[in-house]
């Protein structure tokens, strides 16, 4: 069986000598590897896949543009996986996660991510099971568009990036170090409002051009190797922090591969999102919906017997046909569901400069599934603040306003809002609708954007991002109307036609004369100068109404011919359209 990665869970004995001693007694070394996923990303030809060749000692069946279509194109068309070995730093073996699971050692799994434009919605998915990335720039060209937009996606999904300066063999000798430094100064410009602003820089040549002028003789005369890339190691094992790890909970494996090898059944390789799995466990193939046990698994074709979070591994089960899937999700049993319509708390992305408006349609990311969704936009900071402060303690207790309360009522935005001091992050959500049912794991990233614009554009295409909070039947209306209470602000204005006793006046021109006034009755409105008066009644049959004032309010502060407005909320899926007020 063949597979891709390894694992944290991955064991090899090897022989060493004892030191100071002659004799040939060996003891047993057990090598036990935390598996860190880093994507390699960056704009096409600014040579990613050189670099993953250059540090890659174990490779996949699907690395460095193994498919004849890659090899046709002379561009990486899928994700190619390979790896590396590092020795773990000092200052992480007191680390308790590394004393819990006894690691002695770092395997870094390499994500080689295509970078044509074209190609967006596989490095989307690729990007949703990395740790970190390596942000190449080919250091003659800087920053182009997919850098733009692998910034983005990093931003989104890994928070954490060394940027490589790829192809310094092409810059002169002597100038070569000034130039370095120029682009660093750049990049560091635009990197400054975003997470990698403190991220290391690293120039390297992953594959030096023999009959590059600016080329060292050495590397001309060798055909060799690379420049720098032993600096990156070393910067990578400076900068690397342990990932989060959790193998408690419900499995979630995404896989890219599937294939059929004669004798042992179909594999399946991917990287284990959740929780852990072992062999002869049942696991469920959602796409499929059927179980299926796990016959056998091989990280880097090492045998294993368990999988956790962040390792990639190829699954092996029996009596499935391999050419009714290409890429998916495994799952515990009943832990994915098939959803028509999703809340997520939603972000918007601060580089694409297009309006994000309601009732658009976008390309909606969830793993390697990308299916058309129709959102509609909701939040309000202030609103969500006066609510809880009037719901009992017990109501919203460890409550925050990032969290999503089906007892809260939302305001309706016509469009989404950039992240600030009105909608800070976790203020916004997004009812998505989505062209034809989908499998989303609960908690899972969710990635906008607006794919059928011209190639040729310069300007991102990501338009928000957020987590997938719960899904949600959208054909059924009454679900809709209990479960989401999103309201638009309705607001009509009258003035004073005259004085009617001490405590009443006669308003016109707010309602229409078959306007059936009881549904308004007994609600507020407010003048410019601040006073609040109720609608008593109607008066006479031309949409004239009686509003009374407060005893405490003097009837000479408002006058003949003065504003007055009544403003309402209007819940969006309320069939009866009702106005209320708070």
């Amino acid at each position: 069986m063949s597979s891709e990665t390894s694992s944290s869970t991955t064991t090899t004995t090897i022989s060493s000598s004892n030191d100071g001693n002659n004799n040939n007694n060996n003891s047993n070394v057990v090598i036990k590897p935390l598996n860190i996923n880093i994507g390699i990303m960056g704009h096409v030809d600014s040579g990613k896949t050189s670099l993953a060749k250059a540090l890659s000692t174990s490779l996949s069946t699907a690395a460095l543009d193994k498919s004849p279509a890659s090899q046709e194109r002379g561009i990486t068309l899928d994700l190619g996986f390979s790896a590396f070995h590092s020795e773990l730093p000092d200052r992480l073996k007191s680390h308790p996660d590394v004393i819990a699971n006894n690691y002695n050692q770092i395997q870094y799994t390499l994500v080689d991510c295509p970078g044509h434009a074209s190609l967006i919605k596989t490095i989307i998915g690729g990007s949703q099971i990395i740790d970190m990335m390596f942000l190449v720039i080919d250091i003659t060209k800087g920053i182009q568009t997919q850098t733009a937009e692998c910034i983005v996606i990093g931003e989104i999904t890994c928070k954490k990036a060394i940027v490589v300066l790829n192809k310094i063999d092409q810059l002169p000798i002597e100038s070569r170090q000034n130039k370095i430094d120029v682009m660093t100064n750049k990049l560091k410009k635009v990197l400054e409002k975003t997470c990698f602003k403190d991220s290391p820089y690293v120039a390297i040549s992953a594959n030096p051009s023999s009959s590059s002028d600016a080329a060292p003789a050495s590397a001309a005369a060798t055909g060799d190797n690379n420049i720098g890339v032993d600096r990156l190691i070393k910067e990578l094992t400076n900068y690397v922090e342990l990932p989060r790890r959790d193998d408690q909970g419900p499995f979630l494996f995404e896989f890219d591969h599937c294939f059929q090898i004669k004798g042992q059944g179909s594999v399946m390789t991917g990287t284990v999102l959740r929780g852990s799995v072992e062999i002869n466990q049942n696991i469920h193939i959602p796409q499929l919906n059927i179980e299926k046990k796990v016959k056998s698994m091989q990280m880097f074709h090492k045998p294993v017997k368990k999988a956790s979070q962040g390792d990639r591994v190829g699954i092996c089960v029996t009596q499935l046909d391999a050419n009714l899937l290409e890429r998916g999700l495994l799952c515990t049993p009943k832990t994915v569901p098939l959803l028509n319509g999703a809340i997520v708390a939603i972000e918007k992305v601060r580089f694409y400069k297009n309006e994000v408006k309601t009732k658009s349609q976008f390309h909606v990311t969830i793993g390697h599934s990308t299916v058309i969704a129709t959102a509609i936009f909701f939040g309000n900071k202030k609103q969500q603040t006066e609510q809880q402060q009037q719901q009992p303690e017990t109501m919203i207790e460890n409550m925050t306003l990032n969290q999503f309360n089906s007892k809260l009522e939302y305001s309706y935005l016509d469009s989404l809002n950039a992240t600030g001091q009105e909608y800070p992050v976790g203020s916004q959500y997004a009812l998505l609708t989505f062209e034809h049912p989908v499998l989303c794991p609960l908690n899972s990233v969710i990635i906008g954007s607006k794919l059928d614009v011209n190639l040729d554009t310069s300007s991102c295409r990501i338009a928000f991002h957020g987590e997938l909070v719960e899904g949600i039947d959208v054909t059924n209306k009454q679900l809709l109307n209990n479960h989401l209470h999103i309201y638009k602000i309705k607001a009509k204005e009258g003035q004073i036609e005259r004085i009617h006793s001490e405590s009443t006046l006669i308003g016109k021109n707010i309602f229409g004369k078959d306007t059936d006034l009881s549904k308004f009755i007994g609600m507020k409105v407010i003048f410019d100068n601040g006073v609040v008066g109720l609608l008593e009644s109607g008066f006479g049959k031309t949409g004239k109404v009686k509003i009374t004032l407060p005893a405490s309010v003097d009837i000479n502060t408002i006058k003949v011919g003065d504003t007055f407005k009544l403003h309402m909320k209007r819940m969006i899926f309320d069939k009866e359209k009702k106005n209320k007020q708070d």
